[in-house]
């Protein structure tokens, strides 16, 4: 549901999204978990706070977005590429999903920074 939903193959509404990635989230907590204890590094793309940042780009109440994610798993540390949204839409294939868009990108990115915590590294 979630890759027809980024591909524009179908419509949900804005909470639903938000909720089924979340709902991902939780589904492969306990393998993380099991992973972490036997001594694995996990390296995880676009977690909660990825979550948050496109969701409340599009409207939704940043508070209510982060409720979902109450109980995962805290990262030890945030590695935040900041590179402009213009930088960002050079790459090949850039608009092929629904949120590669200009300035929704510029949204996501002012709610990143809302976001940013002591565990962050930003590499610019």
């Amino acid at each position: 549901m979630i890759s027809s939903y980024l591909s524009n193959e179908s419509q949900l509404d804005d909470h639903t999204i938000h909720l089924l990635f979340s709902a991902n989230r939780w589904e492969k907590r306990s393998l993380m978990e099991s992973k972490l204890k036997s001594g694995t590094t996990l390296v995880v793309d676009r977690y909660s706070y990825s979550g948050v940042a496109f969701s409340s780009a599009k409207g939704l109440d940043i508070e209510w977005c982060k409720a979902p994610e109450i109980g995962l798993l805290a990262p030890d540390l945030v590695v935040y590429l900041d590179i402009p949204p213009e930088k960002a839409a050079e790459r090949g294939g850039y608009g092929g999903e629904r949120y590669e868009q200009l300035e929704f990108q510029k949204k996501v990115g002012q709610n990143y920074q809302v976001l940013r915590g002591p565990t962050w590294k930003v590499v610019c």
